[in-house]
């Protein structure tokens, strides 16, 4: 097994003991501030409470406080913010079902089998529990729509928080970047970031790129202004001549072994 040499290689806020005492006075605090917020702008949850309780229940919100590591006021921010979204994203034909094949996603099935974006077989996590995502951004050369996408990876991170390390630990993505620049929707890019920063209950350790091509720097430069300056520091490039080149280089962050490279860059983690 690699060992690890920093073991908060990414830098993340270290989150806090879950004693019953903290979890239940966070989520009185954070019922009391979300009373407090005016209607009109938590329209879509107070939707959702009405619709789907169960999606907005005490369970759901603690998500949120790990997210922002017991933040509460944080917490309900981003809580209303996400509900919001998800009306955007979803309509409201689908944004108050369960984030499930026959629920809020019936209609994007295709998309999903593209394999935009993916999560790790098996729910395989690195050594402090993240889980692990694929995306491809190779596939937005494809005909499905944009909208389409977007809501694939809503669900993949709604598949991602079922395991709760990840709700504490965050996720680490590794990026295929598309083979032609032509071939990239920077808008929808843009709305990915947006839902990433402050709106999904989701931390994001490290997001690595494997073998990228030599216009990433247009790219990132597009991109960056819509992350925040901890993310943009949690980007990083991974290239060489072999696979043992690549796990050399993704080593000091646990992920050095051909168990937790993908199987497209001569690994042995598959996707699903």
């Amino acid at each position: 097994m690699t060992k690890i040499k920093n073991k908060n290689v990414y830098q993340q806020t270290p989150t806090p003991n879950e004693t019953p005492t903290l979890i239940e006075e966070s989520l009185a605090q954070f019922e009391s501030i979300l009373d407090a917020i005016d209607i009109n702008k938590k329209h879509a949850y107070l939707i959702a409470k009405d619709k789907c309780p169960d999606l907005c229940n005490n369970e759901s919100k603690l998500v949120f406080l790990r997210c922002e590591v017991f933040n509460v006021k944080n917490g309900v921010a981003r809580f209303v913010k996400y509900w919001n979204m998800r009306y955007e994203v979803f309509g409201e034909e689908l944004a108050f079902l369960p984030m499930t094949l026959d629920g809020a996603m019936q209609h994007d099935i295709e998309a999903i089998q593209l394999q935009y974006l993916q999560l790790a077989k098996d729910n395989t996590t690195d050594h402090d529990g993240r889980a692990i995502l694929y995306f491809d951004f190779n596939k937005e050369g494809g005909s499905v729509s944009s909208e389409s996408l977007l809501r694939v990876v809503w669900y993949q991170v709604h598949q991602a928080l079922t395991i709760e390390s990840c709700q504490k630990q965050g996720i680490v993505l590794y990026i295929r970047c598309m083979d032609s620049l032509s071939d990239w929707r920077p808008t929808l890019s843009k709305e990915i970031t947006k839902a990433a920063r402050g709106i999904l209950p989701l931390r994001i350790g490290g997001v690595h790129w494997i073998q990228p091509p030599t216009f990433l720097a247009i790219i990132l430069a597009c991109i960056k202004p819509f992350t925040s300056k901890k993310l943009r520091h949690r980007f990083y490039s991974h290239s060489g001549e072999t696979v043992d080149d690549v796990l050399a280089s993704l080593d000091k962050f646990g992920l050095g072994r051909r168990e937790m490279l993908p199987v497209s860059y001569g690994g042995q983690l598959e996707f699903v």
